[in-house]
């Protein structure tokens, strides 16, 4: 078992292991109504599975945080990939807030850097959390908690929560495909 620490993430790596990923924005801030701010996310998830550093089991953006169920595969560990995913997402989306000139939300950012004495010029995630899921019902209850976010009563972004776009509901609940490629988690259970 390794211990991996981090600015932006905390995990216990264990090979072979399920992670429930948490990635929050700091100060909340609602980034991902914005389309082209929810494609980098997505994108990253895209290519950590592409380039098979992941198993994306079930995933859901939010407006202002990422819940998502992963397996590293061989030869990565959660704390490289969440590095990556930390690392990379917070560059594009840095760059993609000074293109469209947002002010205010880097100067937000900025002031988050200082706040924590980061050695970067901005601070855009808090701790990025992975949280050992190891039972079959665990496995289950996280992928409902991911699911029903968006029809969650403080949040109601969908009527039912297959129809919310940014989440891999629909395939388990309709056998519809997801914004993104996902891996079937009853692969996990033959």
């Amino acid at each position: 078992m390794e211990v991996v620490r981090g600015t932006t993430f905390h995990s216990v790596h264990e090979e072979g292991s399920l992670y429930f990923i948490t990635a929050t924005v700091v100060g909340w801030k609602e980034l991902f109504w914005r389309e082209e701010y929810a494609n980098i996310i997505l994108s990253s998830l895209v290519w950590l599975r592409e380039y098979k550093k992941i198993e994306l089991f079930a995933f859901v953006l939010m407006p202002h945080h990422l819940h998502a169920l992963m397996k590293p595969v061989e030869g990565a560990t959660i704390g490289n990939v969440l590095q990556k995913f930390g690392s990379f997402t917070a560059h594009e989306l840095l760059k993609a807030l000074r293109k469209n000139k947002e002010a205010s939300l880097l100067e937000f950012f900025q002031n988050a850097a200082v706040h924590k004495k980061s050695k970067e010029e901005h601070h855009l995630w808090q701790q990025i959390q992975a949280k050992n899921v190891y039972s079959e019902k665990v496995i289950l209850q996280k992928m409902e908690y991911i699911h029903n976010n968006p029809v969650a009563k403080h949040w109601q972004l969908a009527e039912e929560r297959w129809e919310y776009r940014y989440s891999s509901a629909c395939y388990y609940d309709k056998q519809m495909e997801p914004i993104i490629a996902i891996d079937d988690v009853a692969e996990l259970f033959e």
